[in-house]
């Protein structure tokens, strides 16, 4: 029983520490590697896609703001813009790219961006609240024209259940297919 005991606590040891060291990361190992998502559609849930966070938080010291831009396609077209750079699509390559950004201006702006965007995500249309939507159509490059007419069309009592981003989308559909109709009849010589 003597000799067990210590055995056991040394296995248990042993086991632990295994346990722990897989689970850090050692970034002079993974730095040179491509993340998952350069290659592969990611959705939020995806294990792979969680690991390379997992390695860009840690090894990148993303922090606070920087979770805002932690979405596969915005990391994607990040590394892409620096590989057609002639850059490697490696997790350093992101890394470097997104120090560089964070001490931007776009940095900045983008990150405004999107925290309005979610916030308005789920914001039903409010017309009373209008002027704290209304910044963010001005960052998609809204003209004051394009403005007032999203708020009339936002004023139609079938889009007041609709959340902001619905309601643009929507639009957009609409102006869309109202472009189209213009250039049919363009073409037709009507």
């Amino acid at each position: 029983m003597k000799i067990i005991i210590p055995l056991l606590a040394g296995m248990l040891t042993m086991i632990t520490y295994s346990l722990s060291a897989q689970t850090k990361t050692d970034c002079n190992q993974v730095l040179d590697q491509e993340p998952y998502f350069a290659r592969h559609k990611t959705a939020v849930t995806d294990p792979l896609f969680l690991k390379d966070l997992e390695i860009l938080n840690h090894c990148g010291n993303f922090q606070g703001l920087d979770s805002v831009l932690m979405k596969g396609s915005v990391l994607a077209a990040f590394l892409l813009s620096e590989v057609n750079d002639g850059k490697a699509a490696t997790y350093r390559t992101l890394i470097d790219f997104m120090a560089g950004f964070r001490n931007s201006q776009d940095y900045y702006q983008v990150v405004g961006s999107l925290q309005l965007y979610k916030k308005l995500e789920h914001k039903k249309v409010n017309l009373q609240e209008w002027d704290q939507a209304q910044p963010f159509f001005v960052k998609l490059g809204f003209t004051q024209n394009d403005i007032d007419d999203f708020k009339a069309f936002v004023a139609v009592p079938e889009h007041q259940n609709l959340t902001y981003i619905q309601a643009y989308y929507l639009y957009m559909q609409e102006l869309d297919k109202a472009t189209g109709n213009a250039k049919t009849e363009q073409v037709s010589g009507r």
